[in-house]
């Protein structure tokens, strides 16, 4: 190659290696598309001060090696040249051994020339391997073959059809030659605008490290890559399923980094929910049209792309082999507009469906669905102690704190990495006033992400999230049924719905099991609500919140639930006629004079209790130590012979009305 500049390198190598021959390509075409490199910041390695010879220098060789992308400008001279068919030889042999980006340009001459080593460059060639060796010219012929094969740029295909308008509209040579050239500067500029284009687009590509220090990632990157099958000709569609805030998106972005430059088109379209809702109130086939003229757009890159149907995607992606990542789907309808189906895409292609709603992916067909886990207790510590230190482990005195603050979010990745940045730079004493409000309020960070989750369920599922967050958190699935089976909820199906958007999990052993936060959450929105509505209280939580209602008589009867609630005074929870479930504690701390201690062992204190009870006419469950129910009151009161045994074990009196 031959251009004016120097030669010396920068500071981690450059971006582009331009390999080409002849005065006609640098003093036309390369300039301008150096202009152009130069205009993107893409910083072009120029050996005008090399000394040529025989061989191809040391120089040279570590440039090619320190070059991001080797772009090769095939021309009618390329191949008169030695020293460039060295160039072509050592750029090749670095593809092979490092997966160098190569990319060519077939400038003023047909592919199949080079491939062949036939018509005008062939002579060329031919004059070149005068005097070679046979190894030597097995070797040129071989990489010319070889790069012939790579898809790039040709010139032909911006000139050919001008020339061809031309010639036909003006049959008068001097006409044609005096128009000519002003147009194909024109054709010739927008091809290296395309170049400029696709050579930065593809440095973007080339691999990054943004991912490599994630805790975790390579766990979650071989999970994936083991259920993508990349391998495999077949067109496969891959969901990544968990509650929100575990790193959904994380992870399909770091997959996408690793794999996408295996595809001859890749899109990530992030938050496809958003960009379905974007449509307003249109009817549901406009939006889903709406949907795919965005993704066709963007995959094809096309602006302002018409589309007048849904099965365009199918007629212009079947035969190509593309990576789409679908970020945050939340509607089936999304899917349908977007993903219909492995018969869309070209064989080879990969779909990654991101969703915190299992059922989704499930009424799509979608088999392989990779469920992202919580990380462990070491592994969530590292990932708070990044996010709040910028290190893997607490600093000398932080961390018991560290600790407390990694347990208050249940090892949620979200919560890590938004309350480290919260504590990030502050004192231990800081640390220590701020728990208090950690352990009893939500941040607003957190609550916006988690808060999705709540807004997507309907009225029936939102009132049975309450009672979990509320009242049967880590309670047996028969518990809540018992209590809420008569309530028209829907318990059963509501449960599936809410197991299906991760917002619950039931263990194996029937456990209801709901993270922190969003237990949290569910409180804080009940909180909220019953300020709005003049403390209008739906569930009490909190010895000292409930104290007052209880003590001062002030519940109404919107009241549906109470936790660990001491009970004195018969008249207290009299106003709460729409009260279904009470828990009552064992000890409860004497307040002062309005409420006495309660202990079960005291008889006047329980029987105090059970006469307001006999009040609830649709009591119908009630759990209580075995020792409770041996006392004589239960003998004289037939009007409770009504009561079922409740398995409930955690609690020493349960109650609910059905």
């Amino acid at each position: 190659m031959d251009v004016s500049s120097s030669s010396s390198s920068p500071q981690g190598g450059y971006d582009v290696f331009p390999s080409f021959r002849g005065l006609d390509v640098r003093q036309t075409f390369l300039s301008h598309l150096l202009n152009e490199f130069e205009r993107k910041g893409i910083n072009t390695f120029k050996d005008s001060q090399i000394k040529r010879g025989k061989y191809i220098s040391p120089e040279l060789k570590q440039a090619i090696r320190e070059s991001r992308i080797c772009l090769i400008i095939l021309s009618k001279n390329y191949a008169s040249s030695s020293w460039t068919l060295g160039e072509l030889v050592e750029i090749l042999e670095s593809r092979k051994a490092s997966g160098k980006t190569v990319m060519t340009v077939f400038y003023d001459i047909d592919p199949s020339h080079v491939r062949k080593q036939s018509g005008e460059f062939g002579m060329a060639f031919r004059k070149t391997c005068e005097r070679k060796t046979e190894h030597q010219k097995q070797r040129w012929k071989q990489a010319l073959t070889n790069v012939a094969g790579i898809l790039g740029e040709d010139s032909h295909k911006w000139f050919g059809p001008l020339l061809e308008t031309l010639c036909y509209h003006y049959p008068i040579t001097i006409y044609i030659m005096s128009q000519r050239f002003s147009l194909l500067r024109d054709n010739e500029a927008d091809m290296i605008s395309k170049i400029a284009k696709d050579v930065s687009n593809e440095l973007n590509f080339t691999p990054s490290r943004d991912f490599d220090y994630l805790v975790g990632i390579e766990a979650h990157l071989a999970n994936m890559t083991s259920l993508l099958c990349l391998e495999s000709d077949e067109t496969r569609v891959v969901g990544i399923w968990g509650p929100l805030g575990i790193g959904k998106t994380t992870i399909a972005r770091a997959i996408y980094n690793q794999i996408s430059r295996s595809f001859q088109r890749s899109l990530f379209m992030d938050n496809v929910k958003r960009s379905y809702r974007c449509g307003g109130d249109s009817d549901n086939y406009t939006l889903k049209l709406r949907l795919q003229r965005e993704f066709l757009s963007k995959i094809l890159d096309h602006k302002d792309m018409e589309i007048h149907h849904l099965g365009t995607a199918q007629q212009r992606l079947k035969y190509q082999k593309v990576l789409v990542v679908l970020d945050n789907v939340d509607k089936l309808e999304q899917l349908q507009a977007l993903a219909n189906g492995p018969p869309w895409f070209g064989k080879g292609s990969r779909i990654i469906v991101t969703t915190d709603n299992k059922h989704l992916l499930e009424a799509h067909k979608i088999k392989h669905i990779y469920e992202v886990k919580f990380p462990s207790k070491d592994e969530a510590l590292k990932i708070f102690s990044q996010s709040a230190f910028t290190q893997n482990a607490p600093p000398e005195g932080y961390l018991n704190l560290a600790v407390e603050v990694t347990e208050l979010t249940s090892h949620l990745p979200l919560g890590l990495c938004v309350l480290g940045k919260a504590l990030c730079g502050e004192s231990v004493s800081m640390w220590t006033d701020q728990l208090p409000r950690i352990k009893t309020s939500l941040n607003r960070d957190i609550e916006q992400v988690l808060i999705v989750g709540y807004n997507g369920l309907d009225d029936k599922d939102k009132t049975i999230f309450f009672h979990i967050a509320c009242l049967f958190e880590g309670k047996r699935v028969d518990c809540v049924t018992q209590f809420l089976g008569n309530s028209g909820l829907d318990i059963k199906y509501g449960l599936g719905v809410l197991v299906e958007r991760a917002l619950i999990s039931i263990l194996s052993d029937k456990l209801i099991i709901m993270h922190r936060l969003l237990r949290q959450m569910g409180r804080e929105i009940v909180r909220k609500r019953s300020i709005q509505l003049s403390m209008r209280c739906r569930f009490l939580m909190g010895a000292c919140y409930m104290y007052h209602v209880v003590a001062d008589n002030i519940g109404t009867g919107a009241v549906l639930g109470t936790t660990k609630v001491s009970l004195t005074n018969e008249k207290a929870l009299s106003g709460m006629h729409d009260h279904q479930c009470i828990r009552f504690c064992r000890h409860m701390v004497d307040k002062g004079s309005k409420l006495a201690k309660l202990v079960w062992d005291g008889i006047s204190v329980l029987v105090l209790s059970m006469f307001w009870l006999l009040r609830c006419a649709f009591l119908s469950i009630m759990s209580m130590p075995t020792a409770a129910f041996e006392h004589p009151f239960w003998k004289l009161k037939k009007r409770l012979s009504h009561l079922k045994p409740s398995k409930e074990v955690n609690c020493c009196v349960d109650v609910a009305r059905s």
